[in-house]
């Protein structure tokens, strides 16, 4: 599978061009296909595991995306040509798991919603908080869910004027009261305490997802059925 059919299903280079903070933000990161030996023993152990059976593995220049592991439709990891072992283990794990929620929405849709998110339109949140969220390939098709139908994650840029990609926090738009917290609420951080990517459900559940040493499609299945 290639990056110019992924494009064609998510317009997600093209949507972080045209948009400012985003442009400004990659404005020094190169979006390019990048290969060197290291993919070789990347493949061996993706192939010592089922989950990675209909996978395709593509490594980008080390600048794209800030050097972030992420995925692209239908199925493809993107892993930047730095990367290495130990690290890439928990890491493609965490990447197969954002592949699973890509190729079974609605599956997630319903687990999500057991744990009390739910899936929202962007009209929802008011235009000064949208124009200021970093957009992220593995939640782009999905971006916004609201938890305990009431707050709204959102990976906002620090300094909207002159954004850095690294440079976010997660605020949480509060619909109830309209005001955006720049801490987790409380009923919150009960249930998943300090997850280091709290800006999106599918993210919060990579990261839980990844911390298993190694698993099959058949498990992630079974997980979701445990309601």
């Amino acid at each position: 599978m290639s990056l110019e059919t992924a494009e064609s299903l998510d317009n997600f280079v093209s949507s972080c061009t045209n948009d400012y903070c985003n442009s400004v933000a990659r404005r020094k990161c190169l979006y390019l296909q990048d290969r060197n030996t290291y993919i070789s023993v990347i493949e061996e152990f993706m192939s010592k595991h089922s989950i990675f059976d209909n996978i395709s593995l593509v490594q980008l220049h080390p600048s794209a995306e800030n050097g972030y592991p992420h995925t692209r439709p239908p199925n493809i990891i993107c892993i930047p040509s730095s990367a290495s072992f130990p690290e890439l283990k928990r890491t493609l794990f965490h990447e197969v798991v954002h592949i699973h929620q890509r190729n079974n929405p609605d599956l997630w849709a319903s687990f999500l919603q057991s744990k009390d998110w739910v899936e929202v339109q962007k009209s929802e949140l008011p235009d000064r908080w949208l124009e200021r969220c970093r957009y992220n390939p593995d939640t782009f098709l999905h971006p916004f869910w609201k938890y305990k139908n009431r707050y709204i994650p959102l990976p906002l840029f620090i300094n909207p004027h002159m954004p850095l990609f690294h440079e976010i926090e997660v605020g949480w738009y509060d619909t109830v009261t309209g005001i955006l917290e720049h801490s987790a609420p409380e009923v919150f951080t009960k249930k998943y305490g300090t997850n280091r990517q709290s800006e999106h459900p599918y993210e919060i559940y990579a990261v839980l997802l990844e911390e298993y040493p190694a698993y099959t499609e058949e498990f992630l299945n079974v997980y979701l059925s445990n309601r």
